[in-house]
């Protein structure tokens, strides 16, 4: 187990496809975002890793065509000049009807852990709580409490990994903070066992949270770094 402590920021890029079919979108992504060029761009300023999720059949929370791209970048000074970028937009643009992109600081004193993936399980799965907070501390001080005490439950049901992040506010947004817990699972059975009973959470929030359900590459090669 290891706390998070590196200093690494998180973008989170969410949106609805253009294309209906998964495929297509799927290629899409690949001749841009996913191209060589388009790698060595985004490495090049500090992207360490690009993964891309779509919605968990069967579960709430999502809408239909809807991605999900989960980057970890060194700092956040080099995303503003990622995007920037003419090729970038465009290619954006020809995925995405509507998106959203959100930078997210690693909470500092959060719980959490990052635990090696058992070789048996292939799968990966992804659960978001997301929602506005009143004070940073308390939010951390009850996560805390609702989820270390099971840590060995929830190894038990294929989680691999618990993280924290505070939502960094770009110039011209709002002042309210928001708060962002993301779930990394090797189960998908045993992921739904532990949301269905899990209760508590919602308390660091200070109004309605936002929970949905991912799944990570399903239906084919999303290239991802």
């Amino acid at each position: 187990m290891s706390a998070l402590s590196q200093p690494s920021v998180l973008l989170s890029v969410r949106g609805k496809t253009i294309p209906t079919d998964r495929d297509a979108a799927r290629n899409l992504h690949n001749q841009t975002a996913g191209s060589p060029e388009g790698i060595a761009g985004a490495r090049a300023l500090g992207d360490l890793s690009h993964s891309v999720f779509t919605p968990l059949p069967g579960t709430p929370g999502t809408e239909e065509n809807e991605l999900l791209f989960l980057d970890v970048w060194k700092d956040a000074s080099g995303i503003g000049t990622f995007f920037s970028n003419e090729q970038v937009q465009q290619g954006a643009a020809m995925l995405f009807s509507e998106r959203e992109a959100v930078i997210w600081m690693p909470a500092e004193g959060a719980f959490g852990f990052e635990l090696t993936a058992p070789m048996s399980l292939k799968g990966r799965y992804l659960g978001i709580a997301r929602g506005a907070i009143d004070d940073p501390q308390q939010t951390i001080d009850v996560l805390r409490k609702v989820h270390e005490p099971g840590l060995s439950d929830v190894r038990r049901l294929g989680q691999l990994s618990h993280q924290l992040y505070i939502r960094v506010p770009m110039p011209g947004e709002s002042a309210q903070l928001e708060a962002i817990g993301v779930d990394m699972w090797a189960d998908a059975a045993g992921m739904g066992e532990h949301y269905a009973a899990l209760t508590g959470f919602e308390a660091a929030f200070s109004g309605d949270v936002h929970t949905s359900v991912w799944e990570q590459g399903p239906g084919g090669t999303w290239t991802e770094w």
